[in-house]
């Protein structure tokens, strides 16, 4: 990672208030460091799907954007990353108000990113309880940013 952890992090805040999806659905980054990034979501109804339970498809996008943060710390100054794949297990519903997710390199090449993700429901106790896990591979592309 070239840059610091501190400047990585003001750079992804504000590259994340300009991506239009992540801001719709209230994903907010909690924790980054170098192969690792922290994501909360505060459940709201638009979240749900019709049995009360937190939408598959919302815990997939966690995952999605936890480990592709947790890719783009490892990579070299004006490279971005995309998904190439992506596989999640689902282990429970989640049901709690506040979800947090983790995003990890496992394994960081030239090209190709390999990663590891976990959702979790948070209660208000603390306590957590896990929703899903996940397995990603992201590439390291020129694709320029947009500003």
């Amino acid at each position: 990672m070239n840059k610091n952890v501190n400047e990585l992090r003001a750079y992804l805040q504000d590259r994340l208030k300009h991506n239009y999806f992540i801001q719709h659905m209230g994903i907010e980054l909690q924790g980054l460091d170098a192969g690792f990034a922290e994501l909360n979501l505060h459940v709201q109804e638009h979240h749900l799907q019709q049995n009360g339970f937190t939408h598959g498809g919302v815990t997939a996008t966690l995952c999605d954007v936890a480990t592709g943060i947790a890719a783009y710390t490892v990579v070299s100054e004006g490279k971005n990353v995309v998904t190439v794949d992506l596989k999640i297990s689902y282990l429970n519903p989640s049901v709690s108000r506040k979800i947090r997710t983790e995003g990890r390199v496992v394994k960081s090449g030239n090209f190709l990113i390999f990663c590891e993700g976990r959702v979790f429901d948070v209660f208000e106790d603390g306590t957590e309880k896990p929703v899903a896990t996940c397995s990603s591979i992201m590439a390291a592309v020129d694709t320029p940013l947009k500003s």
